[in-house]
């Protein structure tokens, strides 16, 4: 019996220290350590893909996997627990929240950023100036023709469902008429503008804001950007002046929407968006700022 119990706490003290020592081991998951999966709106990807890689340059030991897709996959995404990160062109709305709950899935919503659609043009084409009307018009199938020409006119956008099609689906307050299609991506819409002059686009600004970006750079030089008639009776293009002044009426927020734990590093990356570092890549960007004035963000360190 005494050698049992010898045994026995031979057993307990070294077990004992293998805890010990295992609670000193670095967590997988910290705001600045980790592997972690995020969906994003394509509408985004040149801000997340620029964000994503300056974080984990910063942090090497970060890993940020993301997916590139339309609006309604990215929410789709997170309801079946493949993301707990994702960032769209808007909040959730109460009765979805709601729903989330259900699933055991609590979000925190936070603005980014501010981006604008884009509506564009072939560079032959002399209809750059629209007014929201004509656009509405357009878009439900109230008229088919361009405005000054009276050419037949075709509407893509950049991706089915996409943060793009999404809100000006619900702006227009009724389904989209036959002319409007959807490309593939952005890159494929480009495409097609260049080969159909009498097509109108629908991109994100985000995809040529930043100037110092020699894609941006190839990108502007295939097409023309239309002027949109504000409420002030001024046509206005995009840029970040009139997108933080909200002089451009098709101005918007990109949304991150985080279900992850408030000590990991899905948290940690949105932190770092809104924090001072994050909000100096708008400038880069040329996009307007998040919730405002940016605020310092303390990690907890390992």
């Amino acid at each position: 019996m005494k050698k049992f119990v010898f045994i026995s706490l031979s057993v307990l003290v070294i077990l004992g220290i293998q805890f010990s020592c295992n609670t000193n081991e670095p967590k997988d998951d910290t705001p600045r350590r980790g592997a972690k999966t995020m969906y994003a709106d394509e509408s985004f990807q040149p801000l997340i893909k620029t964000a994503s890689e300056v974080f984990m340059g910063t942090y090497p030991d970060s890993d940020l996997k993301m997916f590139y897709t339309s609006e309604t996959e990215a929410m789709k995404a997170l309801s079946e627990g493949t993301a707990r990160t994702i960032f769209i062109g808007r909040d959730y709305t109460k009765e979805e929240k709601k729903y989330l709950r259900s699933l055991n899935i609590t979000v925190t919503s936070d603005i980014i950023a501010h981006d604008a659609i884009t509506f564009i043009v072939n560079l032959n084409n002399a209809d750059t100036l629209l007014t929201q009307d004509q656009i509405r018009d357009l878009l439900t199938g109230k008229s088919t023709v361009w405005p000054g020409s009276q050419k037949p006119i075709e509407i893509v956008f950049d991706r089915v469902q996409s943060a793009n099609f999404n809100y000006l689906l619900n702006w227009a307050g009724k389904d989209f008429g036959k002319q409007v299609h959807a490309a593939k991506n952005t890159e494929d819409l480009i495409e097609y503008i260049q080969k159909n002059p009498n097509t109108l686009g629908i991109i994100s600004y985000n995809h040529i804001s930043d100037l110092d970006d020699p894609n941006v750079k190839m990108r502007l030089k295939k097409f023309r950007v239309a002027g949109i008639k504000g409420n002030d009776n001024y046509y206005w293009r995009p840029n970040k002046a009139n997108i933080t002044e909200k002089k451009y009426p098709f101005w918007r927020p990109i949304w991150a929407i985080n279900s992850g734990a408030p000590d990991g590093l899905n948290t940690g990356f949105v932190n770092f968006l809104n924090s001072r570092q994050g909000q100096l890549l708008l400038e880069k960007c040329e996009l307007g700022p998040g919730k405002g004035t940016p605020r310092e963000i303390n990690f907890i360190t390992e």
